[in-house]
């Protein structure tokens, strides 16, 4: 009935590098590849027969085992052959015999127990369990579950055959589910945006191929105004009580495309998530997202990257947020897009050796050393995925941006157990090997990003690009959220270029313009604009709440230096570094700084402050400022300045 043990392990390396790293949370059975192996061609270690002697119940070897204990004799041969580790039997044994006892099984009565094949001499106590129940194949399942959950490994287990089942479709199709085939995000014209607002709108990011929605005609780009009924409102995408689809079900659609709004009715379906997609933004970013690592990943990636080539792209943005791995092999076709031929990819250290694989030099990409390139990663990127990056950034190939990463650096097989006529009675699935970097580094506890960064929950590709290539530094990139035209835009890119803004960001990549501006920052952008350079450090400060320790401190006590300010109050003498710099404060210290003389009075209807009147007419006469409303004119001192509107009057102040 089983066939040779040499086989079997022949089976087994063969397939080693179809092995899976994939995160534990996504779905059952999804820590592991599927192999062509069966438990029908693994032997167990012979066992005595002592049945015919009359002193016990009757035992087998597991190469005369019936169908019943094939499970429990594959899973035993497997483990002690391949698990990364090295196994007691009679742990095994002991943790088999605990599992059969705690089953709650219904004692067996009357009828004699089936013959009880064992996998080693130290599984004796386990048959005598199993002996004692009725449901000979639940017991034994009972065994081989626990056996495999004393290993304390938390992919490792058993898996049904209908898990298997599940398991391979997952892997091989991805998770499919019910809708009209369209992704989400949110985008402010071509900046990224987190809540909606009348400026930062749902957004159609990408439409499926050969989805319902592609079908109707809907666009990327198009704008959501009403889906199934619901106007986009509220956290997230603002769609938080949209129904689940059944396949039929008729979706209304209301988008908003070139200043028409037009209706759509489609019908959901069941659709498969494409595994790869790009689209080039800003003119030279490539973007592209890798859902992820399965056998047809590679084409799917290669077709991808291609046409973001042939579209002009100087860089890449390599989205794996989210993705929770899947095949070795996949990670290492893929990485020979970007890795010079024959660099190392991963290292595979199981029990028995270390195994290096390396890149080869990849059919779709014409030189992939060169291509700067940035990694995005969060808490579910993880396994396959982290290999990957792992591996890009020990070569030089990538900054790795986003957040820590899931931490899961093991390998696994999944090996089918097959009965005499070829049903699957399960499957087990067995940790292998653990992966290191090229470089020698472990996943383990997660991979920690060059530059963090806080990528919106509903967030566009394209603001999502814009945002880590300009976090990562990539050639070219400009903060992601201003627009890339006008007044504002140029005064930000100028004071970026001239060093200015340096640490003061909001967040890596981002500017956030319409946040109101610092006493802090403000301090640090005068100081700079001034004198042309940080002033150094000190070890006391005027001010009883300025920490001379913080990086911006001198900046404040050079500002005062200078007579720009003297705080935001006296006896004790205060700073206010976190208060929003009103735009009456601004008109102050702008004139100060400046040196602007006393004008005619613009006539300001809102100021009654001599002082303030007076600094706010000197600004409004060189041009710095023409208040916040024309008729009636209107300066409105008390308002928070921006830091868009501060940068645009720092500007125009250094231009005078």
């Amino acid at each position: 009935m089983l066939r040779q043990r040499a086989r079997t392990v022949r089976l087994i390396a063969a397939a080693v590098l179809a092995l899976v790293v994939l995160m534990p949370s996504v779905a059952a059975a999804q820590d592991f590849e599927s192999g062509s192996g069966t438990g029908t061609e693994t032997p167990g270690t012979p066992a005595p027969e002592d049945g015919d002697s009359g002193e016990g119940p009757a035992r087998v070897s597991c190469e005369e085992a019936s169908d019943d204990f094939l499970l429990l004799c594959y899973a035993y041969e497997f483990i002690t052959t391949w698990h990364v580790d090295s196994v007691e039997a009679e742990d095994l044994a002991d943790a088999a015999e605990q599992g059969v006892r705690e089953a709650g099984l219904a004692p067996r009565t009357g009828d004699p127990a089936e013959t009880c094949a064992l996998p080693a001499p130290e599984f004796e106590q386990t048959c005598a369990a199993i002996d004692a129940v009725a449901d000979v194949a639940a017991a034994v399942w009972a065994a081989t579950a626990a056996m495999l959950a004393a290993l304390g490994d938390p992919h490792t287990g058993l898996l049904t055959a209908k898990q298997y089942e599940a398991f391979e479709k997952r892997l091989e199709q991805g998770e499919p589910f019910v809708g009209i085939g369209v992704r989400l995000g949110l985008l402010s014209g071509l900046t990224p945006c987190s809540v909606l607002s009348a400026t930062c709108r749902l957004v159609i990011s990408e439409v499926m191929p050969d989805s319902p929605a592609e079908r109707a005609g809907l666009r990327a780009d198009d704008i959501i105004v009403e889906l199934d009924g619901l106007v986009p409102a509220g956290a997230g995408c603002g769609l938080n009580d949209l129904r689940a689809f059944d396949p039929g079900t008729r979706v209304a659609v209301k988008v908003e495309r070139d200043g028409r709004v037009r209706g759509f009715q489609i019908d959901a379906a069941a659709i498969n998530l494409p595994v790869a997609a790009g689209r080039i933004v800003d003119g030279d970013i490539g973007y592209l997202r890798l859902d992820s690592f399965s056998r047809f990943s590679d084409a799917a990636m290669s077709r991808e990257f291609g046409a973001l080539l042939e579209s002009g792209a100087g860089s890449l943005v390599l989205d794996l947020r989210g993705n929770p791995g899947g095949y070795l092999q996949a990670v290492v076709d893929m990485a020979s897009l970007f890795l010079n031929d024959q660099a190392v990819v991963t290292q595979e250290v199981s029990r028995e050796e270390v195994v290096l694989h390396r890149a080869e030099k990849h059919r779709g990409s014409p030189d992939p050393a060169v291509l700067p390139m940035v990694v995005a990663v969060d808490g579910l990127s993880a396994s396959a995925s982290e290999l990957l990056t792992l591996a890009l950034r020990d070569h030089g190939r990538a900054t790795i941006v986003g957040s820590v990463t899931y931490g899961k650096n093991t390998g696994q097989l999944t090996r089918t157990v097959e009965s005499a006529d070829g049903s699957v009675l399960g499957a087990v699935r067995l940790t292998v090997l653990r992966w290191l970097s090229p470089e020698g580094i472990s996943a383990a506890g997660g991979i920690e990003p060059d530059v963090a960064v806080t990528f919106a929950a509903c967030g566009h590709p394209v603001g999502m690009a814009r945002q880590a290539a300009a976090a990562a530094g990539l050639p070219g990139a400009e903060l992601a959220d201003i627009g890339q035209a006008g007044e504002r835009f140029d005064a930000v890119q100028t004071l970026l270029d001239d060093g200015v803004l340096e640490g003061t960001e909001c967040q890596r990549g981002l500017f956030c313009p319409d946040d109101p501006v610092s006493r802090a920052a403000l301090a640090v952008w005068l100081v700079r604009v001034l004198d042309g350079a940080d002033p150094e450090p000190g070890n006391t400060s005027r001010f009883e709440d300025v920490d001379p320790s913080s990086w911006w401190a001198p900046h404040v006590e050079r500002l005062a230096e200078l007579g720009v300010t003297e705080g935001c109050r006296r006896a004790p003498a205060r700073f206010c570094p976190l208060q929003p710099v009103s735009r009456a404060q601004a008109a102050t210290m702008l004139r100060t700084a400046f040196g602007f003389k006393a004008a005619v009075p613009a006539g300001f209807v809102d100021i009654s402050d001599n002082a303030v009147a007076a600094d706010a007419s000197a600004l409004f006469a060189v041009g710095v400022t023409a208040g916040c409303s024309a008729s009636p004119l209107r300066f409105c001192p008390h308002q928070a300045t921006s830091r868009g509107a501060m940068a645009v009057l720092l500007e125009r102040a250094r231009s005078y």
